[in-house]
């Protein structure tokens, strides 16, 4: 036998044993019979072996069967089986050895006490081992009951936490994962290996350090813990879970570890953000609402207030809210609005309320109220309610409705018949005077009373207007007869006027008819009065319209005259000089006199050439030469000249402003009006007592001149240059001439009157104006505006670069273009003296042939020519045929249209008349360009 089938049957053998163990003791009888027959399987071993055992006794093969009789049947079985197996073996022993005559006596007795103390141990020992192996198999089977009943339980949690609509997980006392249910899983994704989880992986950086450190402390601590965090779900999205733990702790109280569930509460933690920006916007609207807004609870008390309801009462919040209003309410109002507000609350239903309560400041107010049921499902659990104070409108009301009144009283009363139409054009009221007139008797009347009295003729003129205003909503006249049944044809003259009311809607017509059957008459009667005066008003018309044209001729005629006379009157001084000049010029032939009378003559010419600056700035027709420049830095180099004018006698000052004064004019220009206001202040000092206290003062300032302020002058900043003396001064009649060409208060021979037109030429032309500030007997101030110097305006470098590279050109061939013969003489003579070759056009088509033919350096030519070419637009045609080529123009006068063009113009310009420098500048490229 090999040792699987010896294990084999030895299980076996332990089952059998077991088995025995295992069966039920059942009565006495049966437990004796058992004894037997354990003691009889016991003998039948024994009495097998006798020739083996001989003489000896051999008892202990018998104390098998008491064990296995004590086993099965126990302590009764046993005992019977020792007693029965000490006779029988007694009985084997003397069959075997005839009466037991080998035996001793003592060994016998020995054997037989021997035999009984340890019969009776054994079976007491099987009775033992029945008992022990039935408990064991009460507690096998109760554990085999718990077992089934935890892994029934452990099922029943399986399926609970699969099925519960939560997310649950388990931790060990390390804090690992062991279990997650399967919404768990579907959240963070199905993990193959719990032992792989990783919280950082699924925590928001944000929310990681805080949830890990909950959860960690409570792990250490043994204790439940409940937080909130954003964990990341497995499609990406970043979830709100409430995750609440509790320890797990075994029979022994040992720590087992976390048992936990999650919660998604993004939507409620989103409902109720949702929720608190509700009530921060309700309770935002509410404080901003500009009436009285509570909430009342189930218990009729205020749950919440507005600030309006606040402020209403003069107190802080909580006592306002806690206040009992029935408290605020008039005396004479309690009663009724106590009983119409439980009436209301009584309804369940919205319902309105209007009584007077007493403000914080003790004035009664009216108040209407909205009260609106707040509801749980079916029943009210308080009310919302809105006041509005209507003291102004009630007042309104009752002011509208005594304006009712007074209205009909005065339309009533008023000698006009007074209608009133609505939208749909229909009559709607109509007064007392009205109605007799048409005999109306009942309402039904009004409609249609007009049109039964108004002529036929008349009847769809008076409709077609009416509906014209009508549609356009405008006023409404008309002029018709009507048919009355006493007073017979009368003329009727209807006004009418849109209403509106307060948002601009339409709502109809008012008017007033009048009988004006009179006044047509008399107007009929002054129609034949008019047609008779009408003949003698165009006779009279045709004298006037004589006179006033023989009027502005003769003051044409008196202007044109003090122009020429003044022209002519400073044109003779001069050519006077001149001529003389000229005169002993060609008849002498003493050098020291020639050069002394022709200085005289050239210094004749030069003032001419002023007096026509003078002129052409008045009339604005004069093309200065703008300069950007500080006007601090022209007024100090001028300073000597002007102390010298002004005399020693005369206080002169200089105030100039810190920083300069930055504008854009004509250098020459501006020295000479300053000059001519300088002077002008002087000869205004000669009334000063003796000369002493004589002050004039010029000063330059940043002026701000507002809309209105000075009428030629727009609004902005300027640069202001103030000429001021404590003269005579200027009466109101001076002011307003003292610009005027000619005018002046001076003696004869004393001024030409052109000082000043020529100040408010030049300023009007550079963009700016004069104001003069004077009063008879202190003294005048003359304020010159110009407008300040922009940044675009500031000379750039490269035209500088520009500048010098033209300034590097000398010598060479020249056109020169003049029409003047005498102009022309002149200035080849000048010009070939610079060592020019100089060549003669008198037209800008000989011009351009000439320059076909033949190549120049320069082209100088003079802007207004024969031909129907001007300057300027040969100075363009060369320029693009002839592009290397220096062009420079000329002119003694312009006019307002070539100015503009000249304005745009890269070409330097010389005025004529010019002397010999200045002609030089241009040869040699340094005349400045035309400023644009």
């Amino acid at each position: 036998m090999n040792a699987n089938a010896f294990f084999t049957r030895f299980l076996d053998a332990d089952r059998s044993l077991l088995a025995l163990a295992r069966l039920k003791r059942g009565s006495v009888g049966t437990r004796i019979l058992i004894g037997v027959v354990g003691a009889g399987v016991a003998l039948a071993v024994r009495a097998a072996g006798a020739a083996f055992y001989g003489e000896i006794t051999g008892f202990m093969i018998l104390l098998p069967g008491v064990i296995l009789a004590a086993l099965a049947g126990g302590r009764l079985s046993g005992a019977t089986a020792v007693f029965t197996a000490l006779i029988g073996g007694w009985g084997v022993v003397a069959l075997s050895s005839g009466s037991g005559a080998g035996m001793q006596p003592g060994l016998s007795l020995v054997a037989t006490v021997n035999f009984i103390i340890v019969g009776l141990f054994c079976a007491w020992l099987g009775a033992s081992l029945r008992r022990t192996l039935a408990r064991l198999d009460a507690v096998v089977s109760a554990l085999s009951l718990s077992n089934a009943r935890v892994d029934e339980t452990e099922d029943r949690l399986h399926i609970i936490s699969e099925l519960a609509p939560v997310m649950l997980w388990m931790t060990d006392a390390n804090g690992d994962v062991i279990h997650l249910n399967s919404d768990q899983r579907l959240f963070w994704g199905d993990l193959a290996d719990l032992r792989a989880f990783d919280a950082n992986a699924i925590l928001h950086p944000d929310d990681r350090d805080r949830v890990l450190t909950v959860s960690q402390q409570a792990n250490d601590a043994r204790t439940g813990y409940v937080v909130e965090g954003r964990h990341r779900r497995q499609d990406g999205e970043w979830r709100v879970l409430r995750t609440e733990a509790r320890p797990r702790l075994n029979a022994a109280g040992e720590f087992m570890g976390m048992i936990g569930v999650n919660i998604d509460v993004t939507d409620a933690r989103a409902a109720e953000a949702a929720l608190r920006d509700s009530e921060t916007r309700f309770r935002l609207l509410a404080d901003t609402a500009p009436v009285l807004i509570w909430v009342t609870d189930q218990n009729r008390q205020r749950a919440f207030v507005n600030q309006a309801y606040v402020a209403y009462f003069g107190a802080d919040y909580e006592t306002a809210r806690a206040a009992d209003w029935r408290a605020s309410l008039h005396p004479d109002d309690v009663e009724r609005i106590i009983a119409e507000s439980i009436a209301g609350e009584a309804t369940g239903e919205p319902f309105s309320l209007e009584a007077r309560y007493r403000r914080h400041d003790g004035e009664w107010r009216w108040l209407k109220s909205f009260s609106r049921p707040r509801l749980a499902g079916k029943t009210v659990i308080g009310f919302v309610g809105v006041a509005f104070d209507v003291t102004d409108m009630r007042e309104a009301q009752a002011r509208l409705a005594e304006s009712e009144v007074r209205f009909r009283t005065v339309a009533d009363s008023a000698p006009a018949l007074i209608w009133m139409t609505d939208e749909m054009s229909r009559i709607v009221f109509a007064n007392k005077r009205y109605r007799r007139f048409c005999g109306i008797r009942s309402q039904k009347q009004l409609a249609d009373a007009w049109r039964r009295l108004i002529h036929p003729d008349d009847e769809m003129v008076f409709e077609a207007a009416f509906l014209r205003a009508f549609q356009a909503r405008d006023r409404f006249e008309a002029l018709s007869r009507v048919n009355h049944p006493t007073l017979g044809l009368r003329w009727i003259r209807t006004e009418g006027v849109p209403r509106f009311d307060a948002s601009g809607g339409f709502q109809g017509y008012v008017g007033a008819s009048l009988d004006v059957t009179d006044a047509k008459q008399a107007e009929d009667d002054l129609k034949h009065i008019n047609e008779l005066l009408e003949v003698r008003v165009a006779e009279a018309l045709e004298e006037k319209a004589a006179a006033e044209a023989h009027l502005m001729h003769a003051q044409r005629m008196e202007a044109v005259g003090r122009l020429t006379g003044g022209v002519a009157h400073d044109f003779n001084n001069l050519l006077t000089v001149v001529i003389g000049a000229l005169d002993i010029i060609l008849r002498s032939n003493d050098p020291a006199k020639t050069k002394k009378l022709g200085e005289a003559a050239l210094a004749a010419a030069r003032r001419g050439e002023s007096l026509t600056h003078q002129l052409l700035a008045f009339s604005r027709r004069q093309a200065l030469r703008p300069e950007a420049l500080d006007l601090n830095g022209l007024i100090r180099e001028g300073e000597p000249l002007l102390r010298r004018a002004v005399g020693e006698a005369v206080d002169f000052k200089v105030k100039l402003k810190r920083g300069g004064a930055r504008v854009k004019v004509d250098p020459a220009q501006f020295e000479a009006a300053l000059l001519n206001l300088v002077v002008n202040a002087r000869d205004a000092l000669g009334d000063v007592t003796g000369g002493k206290g004589a002050r004039i003062t010029i000063q330059t300032m940043n002026c701000a001149i507002e809309a209105g302020q000075i009428a030629e002058l727009a609004p902005g900043d300027y640069v202001c240059v103030t000429v001021s003396d404590n003269g005579s001064g200027m009466s109101a009649e001076v002011i307003d001439r003292v610009f005027e060409p000619f005018f002046t208060t001076k003696p004869v021979g004393k001024g030409t009157g052109l000082g000043l037109s020529q100040v408010y030429g030049f300023a009007r032309q550079s963009g700016g104006g004069v104001h003069v500030v004077s009063t008879v007997g202190r003294g005048s101030e003359v304020r010159l505006y110009l407008p300040p110097l922009l940044a675009e305006d500031l000379p750039s470098p490269v035209a500088a670069s520009n500048a010098g590279e033209r300034a590097s050109t000398r010598g060479g061939r020249m056109l020169l273009v003049e029409d003047d013969p005498s102009v022309a003489a002149v200035a080849l003579d000048l010009l070939e003296s610079f060592g020019l070759e100089v060549q003669l056009a008198e037209s800008g088509p000989d011009a351009l042939e000439a320059l076909r033919n033949a190549r120049f350096d320069i082209m100088l030519t003079d802007i207004v020519m024969p031909g129907g070419m001007s300057g300027i637009d040969l100075a363009r045609q060369a320029a693009q045929d002839w592009p290397e080529m220096r062009i420079a123009l000329t002119s003694g006068y312009v006019g307002d249209d070539v100015d503009q063009a000249l304005a745009g113009t890269p070409w330097p310009f010389l005025r004529k008349p010019y002397s010999t420098e200045q002609l030089r500048s241009i040869v040699d490229g340094r005349a400045a360009l035309p400023a644009e």
